[in-house]
């Protein structure tokens, strides 16, 4: 039509909007770090590269056994709130340990202060 302004926008441009959106959607501070990074190389690069680094790194699972253990004990007494559970985690994009951590209100940042933080960790300590 005739006046109408033709945006020209390339598949690199949505795609860096995009993963900016979600990154900020997920975390401030890293959509902050990611706008200094993108200065330098593209998105996708970014992205590659991230992961190749994040999947490669040597990591001690020592956890894993104990979140299954938990799942075992959810799983044995309620059934239905093991399977929600598990789909939320899915649907929020996190892992078990993160969601059951979630629930047990130990994410909200700012609730509790140091000191508050030492103190509940001592309640578990064995001595």
């Amino acid at each position: 039509m005739e006046g109408e302004k033709k945006v020209d926008v390339d598949d690199g441009d949505i795609f860096k909007y995009k993963f900016g959106k979600w990154v900020l959607s997920v975390d401030e501070c890293a959509f902050m770090s990611l706008r200094d990074i993108e200065k330098n190389k593209s998105m996708r690069q970014y992205l590659i590269e991230s992961v190749d680094s994040w999947v490669n790194k040597k990591e001690v699972f020592f956890t894993d056994e104990f979140i299954s253990e938990m799942c075992d004990f959810i799983k044995s007494e309620n059934e239905d709130l093991y399977y929600l559970l598990m789909k939320k985690c899915a649907l929020k994009g996190i892992s078990v340990g993160e969601g059951i951590f979630e629930a047990l209100n130990l994410l909200n940042c700012g609730t509790i202060n140091e000191q508050q933080c030492r103190q509940a960790g001592d309640d578990f300590s064995d001595e």
